[in-house]
């Protein structure tokens, strides 16, 4: 069987019927990626027993052993997982480089301007404050207008994609952050402006007009009769200009979908606040392709950013990967530091779980550190294979050891930055004396 990369872990400690089942007390703790069932690792440990140094030592042992060309993207959340010799990029408001969420999905069955529109308007809700159902459509209708005027129709899956095999002036684009608040400016000040377009302004004088006809209509006396004449005059005269003046039919349906000048003000300012972030922005990372290990220095960004930034990069990670097919060993690898702060339990759409459990089959593994397996629901803890305790606070011991079937002793065996367990899903290996124990029981510097 290939081995197509492993990280030794440290020495074995074993009982003594172990070590007569296995003829020896020098066995090492190794995990390898054609024996685990997945890629996945889960890493518990709070403050100072050494998550950095295991996270580093694992992305070292994966580059070093690969059989394969490989990627590794760190997503690191508080700026302190240097890794030696790796791409690096820092996201903050100076910075001139960021993420594009506006990107389509060409698939027919999978992506698609609404797709995009949903998934944008779904991942702004988990990040921070919730939309307003009317601050929702109106954000919903304005990317629907942005879309069409960069030539992706909703209803057309053949002009999802770049290359569409029509000829333009200008090259095709998917549009960006920058885009969506000049688009939702230019609304708001058609809105504001009683339309902007000669159409709008007369369809505005027409119920101005309709409006006087209605309270003169309620008068009672002798000059009532005449005042309405000249009222219903000059209403049959503004509607004439309205008629005259459209051009594309919808002029009436453009004004009500944009609800009213406050909604679509407070969307405008929540669209600038995504804008002056440091997330967004219309150069993609330059991160040096030739180097396996990409890292993300997060740190600068707001706790709501971080979780953008995360979801959406993870989204991106996830759309490339499907594109990328079937793949029978690991290529890409994606790190999350205190992956807890990502986590939703009552959300089955959660980016996370859904990687969790379906990205494996496309070559990607997912590395996951937090303070406690507590933090994670049980179906992300049966998803992912490997699982490392390197030493928790006593609060988490009571649930860790139901969530996982230990012992409380073995909980305090572990000795921070010396002692730890692992446990691994793996195949059968005949020769691998240690693959039927379920705990390997570690001393990581030995």
């Amino acid at each position: 069987m290939a081995v197509f990369m492993e990280v030794d872990l440290g020495r074995l400690e074993l009982s003594q019927n172990q070590q007569r089942a296995v003829g020896s007390n020098n066995i090492r703790s190794v995990w390898r990626s054609s024996d685990a069932i997945n890629g996945h690792w889960l890493i518990a440990g709070g403050s100072g027993v050494g998550k950095t140094h295991t996270i580093r030592k694992i992305i070292s042992s994966m580059t070093a052993t690969s059989l394969h060309p490989l990627r590794i993207h760190v997503l690191d959340v508080h700026g302190d997982i240097e890794i030696p010799g790796a791409s690096e990029q820092l996201f903050s408001e100076s910075t001139t480089v960021g993420l594009n969420p506006l990107i389509i999905d060409p698939d027919r069955h999978t992506g698609g301007v609404r797709k995009a529109i949903q998934h944008f308007i779904s991942t702004i809700n988990k990040s921070g404050r919730q939309l307003g159902d009317r601050q929702e459509a109106v954000l919903r209708a304005i990317l629907e207008d942005l879309y069409q005027a960069n030539h992706f129709y909703a209803d057309k899956p053949e002009s999802w994609t770049l290359h569409d095999g029509i000829s333009r002036k200008f090259p095709k684009r998917f549009p960006n952050v920058d885009d969506l608040s000049r688009w939702a400016y230019f609304k708001y000040k058609q809105l504001y402006m009683g339309g902007g377009t000669r159409s709008a302004s007369a369809l505005d004088r027409v119920n101005k007009e309709a409006m006087r006809i209605q309270r003169i209509s309620k008068e009672r006396g002798a000059d009532a009769e005449d005042s309405l004449a000249a009222v219903k005059e000059k209403a049959i005269e503004a509607y004439t200009d309205y008629v005259n003046s459209i051009d594309t039919g919808r002029e009436l349906d453009d004004l009500l979908k944009y609800d009213s000048k406050t909604t679509l003000k407070s969307v405008l300012d929540r669209i600038d606040n995504l804008k002056n972030s440091g997330i967004f922005r219309n150069d993609p990372p330059n991160f040096d392709p030739r180097n396996p290990v990409w890292r993300y220095m997060l740190n600068p960004l707001s706790a709501d950013e971080k979780k953008m930034f995360v979801f959406f990069k993870l989204k991106e990670l996830y759309d490339n990967a499907m594109k990328r097919g079937l793949c029978d060993h690991i290529c890409e690898v994606i790190v999350i530091d205190e992956a807890n702060r990502f986590m939703d339990n009552s959300d089955p759409d959660n980016i996370l779980s859904i990687m969790a459990n379906e990205i494996r089959k496309f070559g990607t593994a997912i590395i996951c550190a937090s303070q406690s397996f507590t933090h994670f629901t049980e179906d992300i803890i049966g998803s992912f294979a490997t699982k490392m305790i390197l030493g928790i606070d006593e609060h988490y011991w009571p649930k860790t050891t139901k969530q996982l079937q230990l012992k409380m002793e073995n909980l305090a065996w572990i000795v921070p930055r010396q002692r730890g367990i692992v446990t691994i899903k793996r195949k059968h290996n005949p020769k691998d004396p240690t693959s039927k124990l379920k705990w390997l029981f570690t001393h990581f510097n030995e």
